[in-house]
């Protein structure tokens, strides 16, 4: 009878180690983020923008002069003129405005181009981390509600990712 316990429980505990499932989680936005190349490559898209920026601001505080123009103009010059002016003002405005559209959209583009190259990397990293170490099942920290840190791989992978070279470009915006 005794064997039998003996036996009940080392079959209990062998099943349960056979199929269990080894999980770990990781922060995918953070290592992203937070990755040396994306914070140079992000350095250079603000330094390549710089231009751009000052000739808006350039823009913009000459779009203020001319509506301040038109204020001033419009109790001088007659109805028609007026109208004329100021059709010519929010044609400027709206011009100014799908610049600044254009060019976000350009940069906004480009980082998610870049994101996705170095979300790349990371997954070549994920799947080479679950085969050395008998992963079964990565979530992202935003799947799940809490989890002991134990399982966090974050770290792991995000000096693995620091220490690969990925080369990352960007088009710059032209107007």
């Amino acid at each position: 009878m005794i064997k039998f316990y003996i036996f009940l429980i080392a079959f209990i505990i062998f099943a349960s180690n056979a199929y269990s499932t080894t999980v770990v989680v990781i922060d995918i936005n953070s290592l992203i983020n937070n990755s040396k190349h994306f914070v140079e490559i992000s350095e250079k898209i603000n330094i390549s923008q710089q231009e751009y920026k000052n000739k808006f601001k350039n823009i913009e505080q000459n779009l203020y002069k001319k509506k301040e123009e038109l204020e001033n103009l419009e109790l001088i010059i007659n109805e028609d003129e007026f109208n004329l002016k100021k059709k010519e003002y929010y044609n400027a405005v709206e011009n100014f405005e799908n610049d600044i559209a254009n060019f976000n959209n350009h940069y906004e583009k480009e980082i998610i181009n870049i994101k996705n190259i170095i979300f790349s990397k990371i997954s070549d990293l994920m799947q080479n981390y679950a085969e050395k170490n008998q992963i079964d099942l990565i979530l992202d920290k935003n799947q799940y509600l809490i989890s002991a840190e134990k399982i966090n791989i974050s770290e792991i992978i995000f000096v693995e990712l620091n220490e690969s070279i990925i080369d990352l470009e960007f088009t710059q915006y032209e107007n």
